[in-house]
């Protein structure tokens, strides 16, 4: 079958049960673009100027999301449409890029995550699909690591799994998890958790841990 006249909602669909490469990378081809421009586009709103590696991690991000709780977002999705899973995945990366920034400022301020959604037209463009391919590898291989961590709660608690994430995924230091109003540790107790989880997942996947 020739994927490129598979439509985009019969692809989200095909890749919310599959791990075909050429499905996979056929999906990327048509969502990377739209992910990167709304990205771009929610970075400028909050910076004036769009920086190519903070757009490049929210891309991440994005396919990070939609591949979270077992590709659940695909697993749900349900056509309404032409194409009607790019106006998810607009949506989608709009809200994770908008979220991305409250994140920082909230982080700078110690304070708390407030999440919204931020949207906007799109103009037609192309992304780089080395950087979008690196990004979805990326994210498929943390959304794998973080079912581990889902999967033995008796071992990583969810506060441990969530101090994992706020240092390898979203780039917080020791020092600013302990400040966070939930946190509950000082910043060597959160270096110790965080060293606890990444010797279990060594341990679990005979590899090194994800790189921050």
């Amino acid at each position: 079958m020739d994927k490129s006249r598979v439509s985009v909602n019969d692809l989200a669909k095909a890749c919310a049960h599959s791990a075909d490469a050429a499905e996979w990378e056929e999906f990327l081809r048509r969502s990377a673009p739209l992910a990167s421009l709304v990205a771009m586009r929610v970075c400028r709103v909050w910076t004036s100027s769009s920086s190519q590696a903070v757009v490049d991690d929210i891309v991440q991000e994005i396919f990070l999301k939609l591949c979270e709780q077992e590709r659940r977002i695909l697993r749900e999705f349900e056509p309404r449409g032409e194409d009607s899973f790019l106006g998810l995945l607009r949506l989608i990366s709009a809200s994770v890029a908008n979220d991305y920034f409250r994140r920082k400022s909230s982080a700078k301020r110690g304070g708390r995550v407030v999440t919204s959604t931020l949207d906007g037209d799109l103009p037609a463009g192309n992304a780089d699909q080395t950087r979008a391919a690196a990004a979805m590898h990326r994210a498929v291989l943390l959304a794998e690591l973080d079912q581990r961590l889902r999967a033995a709660p008796e071992t990583i608690g969810e506060r441990d799994r969530s101090i994992f994430w706020l240092y390898y995924r979203h780039g917080l230091t020791a020092e600013e998890i302990a400040r966070l109003p939930d946190a509950g540790l000082t910043a060597k107790g959160v270096e110790s958790a965080l060293r606890r989880a990444t010797l279990w997942l060594r341990e679990q996947i005979g590899g090194p841990a994800p790189a921050g």
